[in-house]
């Protein structure tokens, strides 16, 4: 049996204090007795839990406990600050995970994504529109279980239509350059409205064209003005003396909504859906001299090099769900890639083009009437494709 004293008592102990062991033998002999510091034995830093650095002396060890709050940290790193109750600076390696309270993540580190699950963010996710748990990207799972992005979701928002009505410019064609099929500049006097570049044209009853668009306005004087253009068609609209001429302010061809993806590669896509909301008010789509069911909104893949438009169109809203719906909010499920048929004849069998784009374009809108400006939203879900890594180096079977 051994005793330990030490001189003088202070608390607590300092690693200077002496102490004395004394040893008992039960065999009766004499006791021994031992002297030395606390120091000789004992080597530590404040903060850190102790270990024996040999069979006869305790040092400090790699885990820390914060003197202030619950945490503890295993690191290297005599700088590295616990910001978890147990935060470990490297790798972890467990035979099971129980994660009881739902909010498992991998922290995010320069170069790679992370990863989350449950409810990691603000409320729940189908009680809320809060932003935060709204989904983004589909994961995957891609070779040994690496977790990789399979889809992703997209959402576009289509708001400040204007709450006037009409929102047009008119006049009526007082001269030209060029001739009547291939006009290269058009005078007129503007009845009412003014005429903006980017405007889009409407020639007398003609069809409408998107692509026709003011490229520069010339005031000549009172009501005079001279007007270029871009996107002349090649047939089927004609300009003369008296023609009446609309100039649309709303509407929009080719608004970048998915970046190309790069040469080899495809943007696949897999869903839209389309949502309503009047805020107190409509669409005006008049006037509608032909009487057609139009287009006012279209999803698109980009021209290709050569410039074709066939079959380029992905998915297009027509103008008679919002005539039906008057002032109600609604949403559509869009089916995408598949044969359809138009409003104005004709059908659809759309193709995925290599390296496009996907583009927004609205027409037909002539701005807005009632109290409010309509807000119009397309989510999209789509995914990019390779030729090599989707198809020609990712095949599971061969048949030959």
């Amino acid at each position: 049996m051994s005793q330990l004293s030490t001189y003088p008592f202070i608390k607590p102990v300092q690693d200077d204090d002496g102490f004395i062991i004394t040893r008992y033998s039960d065999s009766g002999d004499d006791p021994k007795t031992y002297q030395a510091k606390l120091s000789t034995f004992l080597d530590g830093t404040e903060g850190y839990i102790p270990k024996f650095k040999t069979s006869t002396s305790i040092g400090d060890s790699i885990i820390k406990q914060s003197l202030t709050n619950p945490q503890i940290s295993i690191s290297n790193d005599p700088t590295y600050t616990s910001s978890a109750r147990l935060d470990v600076d490297g790798t972890t390696r467990t035979k099971q995970l129980n994660v009881n309270s739902g909010k498992f993540f991998v922290n995010v580190q320069t170069g790679f994504s992370y990863i989350q699950a449950n409810n990691y963010g603000q409320g729940n996710y189908f009680t809320t529109g809060q932003a935060v748990n709204q989904p983004k990207y589909i994961p995957a799972f891609g070779d040994t279980g690496k977790i990789i992005e399979s889809s992703r979701y997209k959402t576009i928002k289509i708001e400040n239509t204007d709450t006037t009505t009409g929102r047009l410019a008119n006049g009526t064609v007082t001269g030209f350059t060029g001739t009547n099929t291939t006009p290269l500049s058009i005078t007129l006097d503007v009845d009412s409205g003014t005429i903006s570049v980017g405007d889009v044209m409407r020639v007398a009853q003609n069809t409408y064209i998107p692509n026709l668009r003011v490229a520069s306005v010339t005031a000549n004087g009172g009501v005079s003005f001279t007007v270029t253009f871009t996107g002349w068609p090649l047939s089927g609209v004609r300009v003369y003396v008296g023609n009446y001429i609309q100039f649309l302010t709303y509407g929009f061809d080719g608004v970048e909504i998915i970046p190309s993806p790069g040469e080899g590669s495809f943007n696949y896509v897999q869903e839209l859906l389309f949502f309503y909301d009047n805020n107190g008010g409509q669409y005006n789509f008049s006037p509608n001299p032909d009487g057609n069911i139009k287009d006012a909104f279209i999803i698109k893949y980009a021209d290709s090099a050569s410039g074709t438009t066939v079959n380029r169109q992905i998915q297009n809203v027509d103008v008679s769900p919002f005539n039906v719906a008057g002032t109600e909010d609604w949403y559509m499920n869009l089916g995408v890639l598949t044969p359809r048929s138009e409003a104005s004849g004709g059908s659809k069998h759309p193709w995925v083009f290599k390296n496009r784009a996907v583009l927004l374009q609205t027409d037909n809108i002539r701005g807005t009437t009632g109290g409010g400006s309509p807000i119009s939203y397309i989510r999209m879900k789509y995914c990019v494709l390779n030729d090599d890594y989707s198809w020609i180096f990712n095949s599971d079977q061969t048949i030959s």
